[in-house]
């Protein structure tokens, strides 16, 4: 199953279950430091190299099956750590929706006191090329500003916005064919979001391991919008494409191009904080099988790079036909993983 598929899947549980879901109470509340804070006042906190989360790391997962609150919650309660992240996405049925449709989006986490993350498409998912070159050419500036006059009316105008996510990657409708369209796209979206909200945290996030010959000229920097329009560099890496069944294979594709330490790398020469808003084992690809040692070496990672780590989300899904990385949940159609679900908790609880 294409990644477009189950990220359309998420989208669609949203619609169906949300009304008969029952909410949770949080389980765990958040140290009372941090309690309140938005997100630009947590990523000014300390985050010491060799511990992770620790005081003030800022780890967190999607709500799953519904993208709300007592779903994240109820993640953080079974790993023994309250999340300071909750990672959403918008619908993209269409570009009203995605943007001056998208008040449920902050709806469904009222009263979450961590940051809020929001994965917000360039183009609904019946777009592509002609959608970019319209928003490019600013025919969508409005629903932009729509979108920044929300995040600040739901009072999370310093929300996170993975503006554009994974755009190397072909399984997306906003996929970067042409660079310079797409860059023009990101920089009228950022423009638009920023004219009615200067206080949006935009994330460009590319996907790990590959970037095909036809998209960013093979090479996701190629399609960096510039240090003006970015305020975090991010990456979505998971245990496939290649497997990361041995430390060495980890290390080996986190240091390759397109991969973990390569655009930290980057990161890290342009000034900018770094980000993982999507990782976690997924036995339904060529790894094949559950992989807790994934989950000690991405920790790890986390842990030595926690000064410019910005954020760390898991991603929790078990759709049928989907990645089926979920650790904590029982559902029949859920693929159990124990031993990675253990090393999860052990390692990010308390």
């Amino acid at each position: 199953m294409t990644r477009s598929r189950w990220l359309l899947a998420v989208a669609m549980v949203v619609v169906l279950l949300a009304a008969v879901t029952a909410w949770q109470r949080p389980t765990t509340p958040l140290p009372a430091s941090a309690a309140g804070s938005g997100a630009s006042e947590l990523l000014a906190l300390p985050r010491p190299a060799g511990s992770w989360p620790g005081a003030h790391g800022l780890s967190g997962v999607n709500g799953d099956p519904v993208l709300d609150r007592a779903h994240v919650e109820r993640f953080c309660a079974a790993r023994g750590r309250a999340c300071q992240i909750a990672h959403t996405y918008t619908d993209r049925t269409t570009y009203e929706s995605m943007t001056r449709g998208s008040d449920w989006v902050f709806e469904f986490y009222t009263g979450f006191p961590g940051a809020l993350v929001i994965s917000q498409g360039l183009t609904p998912d019946s777009g592509g090329a002609a959608e970019l070159a319209a928003c490019a050419s600013g025919a969508y500036d409005h629903l932009w500003r729509d979108f920044g006059s929300i995040m600040v009316r739901h009072d999370r105008a310093d929300a996170i916005v993975r503006l554009g996510w994974e755009f190397n990657g072909d399984f997306m409708p906003w996929s970067a064919g042409d660079t310079q369209t797409w860059i023009g796209c990101y920089r009228r979206a950022a423009d638009g979001i920023r004219q009615s909200n200067p206080k949006a945290i935009l994330d460009w996030t590319i996907n790990a391991h590959n970037t095909p010959a036809e998209l960013c000229g093979g090479v996701s920097t190629n399609c960096y919008p510039g240090d003006e329009y970015v305020d975090i560099i991010g990456i979505d890496n998971y245990d496939h494409w290649p497997a990361s069944r041995t430390e060495a294979e980890f290390d080996a594709t986190a240091a390759a191009p397109e991969g973990l330490d390569w655009l930290y790398a980057f990161a890290k020469q342009r000034g900018k904080l770094f980000s993982v808003g999507e990782w976690g084992v997924v036995p339904t690809g060529d790894a094949g099988r559950e992989n807790p040692d994934f989950v000690r070496w991405m920790h790890a990672w986390f842990a030595a790079h926690a000064p410019d780590l910005a954020y760390e989300a898991y991603f929790s899904d078990c759709t049928p036909g989907g990645v089926q990385s979920s650790l904590f949940r029982s559902e029949p159609q859920c693929q159990q993983k124990p031993a990675s679900a253990a090393a999860y908790r052990e390692l990010f609880g308390m």
